[in-house]
């Protein structure tokens, strides 16, 4: 029986520790049957903590239940993550007018069903992606958003910061969702580079705090809450 596998930041002396954790807890400790008996949409919708409300109005609007609660994986984005789109696009609107303002409203006036559909589609496939299909270097998926592919990796933690308290014995593996945008990104002297050289081409690339949560339709991984909704996509709105 496979572990829900969580991770909990601490700053400034602990950057990453990985957990096993329940299942009715983003970040905590012990561990559970990563079963839950619901849907992915229920599960979302009844977090304990609150964690995915506004996602779930999101869904809401764009009528997309049925797509939410299909086969397969979903990465799924926070409360956290949309909050840093709305802020990102209010910072972009105040450069035209520093009196606009992009809220949750404006969003749904603006986007249409389809285009919130497609929103939530990048964080949709059909495959169940768990830790046991993955590898350091990655497998590529295509997401349900057509011409949409990420790279999927299950990577070792780089350094030792993870045990400053000697309590876990083993360097612990991360699941991390990519968008590569262009070639794939390479390390050169200690930097993440796009191999062109242009730094618009970094890949986004994003750690996963939650990996393993197994619902009645399928695999749910949830995002790092630094991650920004939909950066992955380009849409065209005004």
């Amino acid at each position: 029986m496979k572990n829900i596998n969580k991770l909990f930041f601490i700053i400034p002396l602990i950057s990453l520790l990985f957990y096993s954790c329940k299942k009715d807890a983003v970040i905590d400790g012990g561990t559970s049957d990563p079963h839950v008996n619901m849907t992915t949409y229920d599960y979302l919708k009844s977090h304990p903590k609150g964690l995915f409300d506004t996602l779930i109005m999101i869904i809401d609007k764009g009528e997309m239940k049925d797509l939410i609660n299909g086969k397969g994986t979903m990465f799924a984005p926070t409360d956290y993550s949309i909050k840093n789109f709305l802020a990102l696009r209010q910072a972009q609107e105040r450069k035209i007018d520093e009196r606009r303002d992009f809220t949750l409203d404006t969003l749904f006036k603006r986007y249409t069903p389809k285009m919130l559909r497609d929103s939530m589609s990048v964080y949709l496939f059909q495959d169940n992606i768990i830790r046991d299909v993955l590898t350091e270097t990655g497998k590529e998926f295509t997401s349900k958003l057509s011409n949409y592919k990420f790279l999927i990796s299950l990577e070792r933690h780089g350094n030792d910061d993870y045990n400053a308290g000697g309590l876990i014995p083993e360097r612990p593996s991360f699941m991390y969702y990519t968008r590569v945008i262009g070639e794939r990104d390479v390390l050169v002297s200690g930097q993440i580079k796009d191999p062109s050289g242009n730094a618009n081409l970094l890949d986004q690339k994003y750690i996963c705090q939650t990996t393993g949560i197994l619902t009645t339709n399928g695999v749910l991984n949830v995002l790092v809450n630094s991650h920004s909704w939909i950066s992955s996509l380009k849409l065209n709105v005004n």
